[in-house]
């Protein structure tokens, strides 16, 4: 779902046929346009963590120049980014904690707006059970993004996100 910040749409190429969703809702010319795959990329570096331990996974979220993602917590009729992990073998994951966002007026929003460019880092805290078994995994979790440029939002998308984590 758009929001209403983020309902606008541009043309799209000629040929990428629309589907009839949003045939219906737009005029024959333009249709909803999708943001190229690689506008927004998450990663996190390995972790090391004691067995009965605590610490904190930083899951470094980049996005391309030109765009940005909403921040969290959003602003009206944003959708937020969020991360969510699951937790697995002996491991368990905390609330993330999400950077301070920064805040920008865009063309389509008459509102001020919360979002993050370049980089965001999200923290993450971490436990391992003292009975964790000593050795690497990866822990999944997603990563629900929406890109914007300066005149538009693009559709949410979900990333895949790895954070790989060694108990000592």
């Amino acid at each position: 779902l758009f929001s209403l910040a983020c309902s606008r749409t541009e043309p799209k190429p000629a040929d990428v046929p629309a589907s009839s969703s949003e045939q219906s809702s737009v005029t024959s010319s333009e249709s909803a346009v999708v943001a190229p795959a690689d506008v927004v990329q998450a990663s996190a570096p390995e972790l090391e963590l004691k067995a009965g331990g605590t610490a904190e996974a930083a899951v470094r979220v980049k996005i391309a120049e030109g765009y940005h993602i909403n921040g969290n917590p959003a602003s009206k009729f944003q959708i937020a980014t969020a991360l969510e992990v699951e937790a697995g073998e002996g491991l368990n994951a905390g609330k993330p904690v999400y950077p301070p966002s920064v805040t920008k007026e865009f063309e389509f929003s008459k509102e001020p707006l919360q979002v993050y460019e370049g980089e965001a880092v999200i923290k993450l805290p971490l436990r391992a059970e003292a009975s964790a078994a000593k050795t690497s995994r990866v822990l999944r979790g997603k990563l629900k993004v929406q890109p914007c440029n300066n005149k538009v939002c693009f559709p949410p998308r979900t990333l895949d996100v790895s954070l790989p984590v060694n108990v000592k």
